[in-house]
């Protein structure tokens, strides 16, 4: 059932969401793999300005990008093999953050010349990383996408940088109601009627299921689907996991068969990395079943990236959080729809993340 939420007592639990804290104890996307190499990445993540590398190795690296003598940062140093040198004054420091060569003077390495480091784990063709308590880092808590790189499957992938708190991102992605409007023309889900709708919560996650039964094939799928499926189903399900990484799984398949292996489907990977509270690293990608050794298809999935997750949605998001501040001038109610049930569960799950974190 829908209800109005007034401006005003209302509007700190209505706008809440716009100004979610940020959760230390989890498993980010820092990036994908082919990001990091020998030459520095400077990133910032959760306002933590941080440097990546790769060491001789192979194995990611990831370091505080801060010199602790002037503050200079080190990615504008360079590499002495593992080492990091800073390009102020030549202190280098390893891999594990320890200073090991101080040019200066008598050559004393001061007790606290060291940079902080971060836990990294290389999976899923992606780099992922903690930010909290080292203590509390076990790789496998990182969620299951092993569909990226699944060898029966394509993927493809992207990403942008979004000027909005990581959290209007994902209520955007949660809400799935807004595919048939926002993504009506680019999609092809203009006039679409639902069947079937499940929202629900498992441990820190949030899953929203939906279904349309017995249409022709719709969209961006209507090409890929067998020609003798007249009737068809067609559904997309997106599951949320905490704090920040998403999943849909869309296809289409001969009606009543959803969701079995006779589909042609997509999964779509959403990972959502503060940058700071007002900006995101969206990092994204979508794996395929169909057409795997096509390039044409690969560029349709760029292009579709392009324009539904970039100049739609982000550019949506980016829209509301420059409104945001204007929320206390404006006599305005805002309501509460069925498509905002599972939003409202994330929030509430988030909400004691980060109470435990206090």
């Amino acid at each position: 059932m829908e209800q109005s939420m007034t401006i005003g007592r209302g509007r700190e639990k209505a706008l809440a969401p716009y100004f979610r804290p940020l959760i230390r104890n989890a498993w980010y996307c820092a990036a994908w793999a082919t990001e990091v190499g020998e030459t520095m990445l400077a990133r910032r993540i959760l306002d933590i300005p941080l440097v990546l590398y790769r060491a001789e190795t192979g194995e990611p690296v990831a370091l505080l990008d801060v010199c602790p003598h002037k503050l200079a940062p080190m990615h504008l140093g360079r590499r002495i093999g593992d080492n990091l040198m800073c390009g102020y004054h030549g202190l280098q420091f390893d891999k594990g953050g320890a200073c090991v060569h101080n040019p200066q003077g008598n050559g004393v390495i001061p007790p606290h010349a060291r940079l902080r480091s971060f836990p990294l784990v290389e999976r899923y063709g992606t780099v992922w990383i903690w930010m909290g308590d080292r203590a509390l880092a076990d790789p496998a808590t990182i969620p299951n996408f092993g569909h990226i790189d699944d060898p029966k499957r394509k993927t493809v992938t992207g990403g942008h940088h979004v000027a909005s708190n990581y959290m209007m991102m994902v209520e955007n992605l949660m809400d799935l109601g807004h595919v048939l409007y926002l993504h009506g023309q680019t999609a092809g889900t203009d006039g679409l009627v639902l069947s079937d709708n499940k929202v629900g919560t498992n441990d820190n996650s949030v899953f929203d299921h939906r279904l349309y039964s017995d249409i022709p094939p719709p969209g961006i799928f209507a090409k890929y689907a067998h020609p003798d499926w007249k009737s068809s189903d067609f559904w997309t399900d997106i599951t949320w996991q905490a704090p920040s990484v998403i999943r849909n799984h869309t296809g289409v398949s001969p009606a009543g068969e959803a969701r079995q292996a006779s589909s042609v489907d997509l999964f779509g990977s959403h990972f959502l990395t503060p940058e700071t509270q007002n900006t995101t690293h969206y990092f994204y990608c979508h794996s395929r079943n169909f057409l795997t050794n096509d390039s044409s298809v690969d560029e349709f999935f760029c292009n579709w990236q392009r324009t539904a997750l970039k100049a739609e949605d982000s550019r949506v998001a980016e829209a509301i959080a420059r409104l945001v501040p204007e929320a206390d001038d404006l006599d305005v109610q805002m309501v509460f729809l069925s498509t905002d049930r599972s939003g409202v569960r994330v929030n509430r799950i988030l909400d004691e993340m980060a109470h435990a974190e206090q």
